[in-house]
């Protein structure tokens, strides 16, 4: 019989909602547990729905002897001090980006989780994607020659989804919410090695506050250049360079980015953060009384309402395109598709499991199997390293050199 591993939640707002819609169910998980200092009608509704332990607080769940790892999905500032709790008492643990805001919390996390032998892996999901795996597999393989350079470009309307300008202060907007994506990907195609970074970044509108935007190149120690380009500023949507194909595979609606924009101005005014406070707190945290999708261990597959089988295809996280010696390769809409010097072709790529489940799948087998993670506390600070540095390079205007990078762990991947 197969082993379980029982989760605790650190957490039960938006991000937990998204964690649970997709691993609710999986047979080789049990949600154990719940901590949240604040919503207890969340923690209510937890317990009901998964039969679940709950506590007020980090310690409490910690302390608990039915949970084995934990996942973090408090507020960025509270990622390295619940982590380390967490390793403490010697819970695994899986940590939602930004993994810290410093080096230097990253790295009290690393150390923390290698002192007491436990686990630490860092959700970065979109490089668990199969077309970004395969992209590896071609250059690793080396069928197109050296790896020379790789773009990648995400347009859309983050900025005017339903956050409060503290949530996105707290990440400076994209650079520490979504480019960690996109770091990520840049990261484990060419094969994690940044020698340095040069940047800058946007905050073009009075509607939003922090950085909406940023440009930025990289290049590898062999090499290699990488620029990594995000506008989350809802006008230009790169799901229309691709069959509008949205973040998860699924249609995207094209009016998504006017629809966006048009509904933050109607919060306008000087109570707009108490009313999304509100809107936040009524539609979209776990528990809320308006989410129509609330997981529970009784019909679960029944309440969620997922795409026709025929209408989903790859995740497409923006555009990305790899250049080699002899060749380019894009992401299709299922697989990909190689320039070569004598023809264009698709490769087909199964869909795999992603996201949070695959987040879930690697940590399972990282504790009952001894397989090693891929996107453990090292990688996740090295990746936090380059989106740091993204930063700093913004604000001096200068080009940084790295020092916390590491390689990217091919045996590890071909596990996943």
């Amino acid at each position: 019989m197969a082993e379980i591993l029982r989760m605790g939640f650190a957490g039960l707002s938006m991000d937990a909602t998204k964690v649970l819609t997709q691993v609710a169910g999986l047979p080789n998980i049990k949600l154990a547990a719940a901590a949240d200092a604040k919503r207890t009608a969340a923690l209510d509704r937890f317990s009901a729905d998964f039969d679940a332990e709950t506590y007020d607080s980090i310690e409490k769940l910690c302390q608990s002897p039915n949970v084995d790892a934990v996942y973090i999905a408090t507020p960025p500032e509270l990622h390295a001090q619940h982590t380390m709790i967490a390793a403490q008492h010697r819970k695994h643990v899986i940590v939602e980006k930004p993994m810290a805001l410093t080096l230097d919390d990253a790295e009290r996390m690393n150390e923390a989780a290698e002192k007491h032998s436990v686990r630490l892996l860092c959700g970065h999901t979109h490089s668990f994607d199969a077309p970004v795996r395969k992209m590896r597999a071609i250059v690793r393989g080396g069928e197109l020659g050296k790896l020379c350079m790789i773009n990648t470009w995400n347009y859309n309307e983050f900025m005017y989804r339903r956050f409060t300008d503290q949530d996105l202060e707290a990440t400076h907007g994209i650079v520490l919410n979504q480019v960690p994506h996109q770091v990520d990907v840049v990261r484990l195609i060419g094969g994690g090695m940044v020698k340095s970074v040069r940047a800058v970044t946007g905050v073009w509108d009075s509607l939003r506050t922090s950085e909406g935007a940023s440009a930025c190149f990289l290049q590898f120690e062999d090499g290699a250049a990488a620029t990594i380009v995000y506008n989350g500023r809802g006008y230009f949507d790169t799901a229309e360079l691709f069959g509008w194909i949205g973040e998860g595979g699924q249609p995207r609606a094209s009016d998504t980015n006017l629809n966006a924009r048009a509904n933050l101005r109607k919060l306008a005014g000087v109570d707009r953060e108490t009313k999304m406070e509100d809107l936040k707190e009524r539609e979209m945290r776990y528990g809320a009384k308006g989410l129509a999708e609330v997981p529970s261990h009784h019909g679960w597959e029944e309440k969620v309402q997922r795409p026709a089988r025929a209408e989903v295809h790859q995740p497409f996280f923006g555009f990305t395109l790899v250049s080699c010696e002899r060749g380019d390769i894009r992401q299709s809409p299922d697989g990909l598709t190689i320039y070569g010097e004598n023809a264009k072709r698709e490769v087909a790529v199964g869909r795999g499991v992603r996201g949070r489940q695959a987040e879930f799948d690697e940590l399972y087998e990282a504790i009952f199997n001894n397989r090693p993670l891929f996107h453990d506390g090292r990688w996740g600070e090295a990746t936090l390293e380059v989106c740091l540095g993204i930063l700093e390079s913004a604000r001096s205007g200068k080009e940084l050199t790295l020092s916390h990078q590491v390689s990217v762990r091919d045996a590890a991947i071909s596990l996943i």
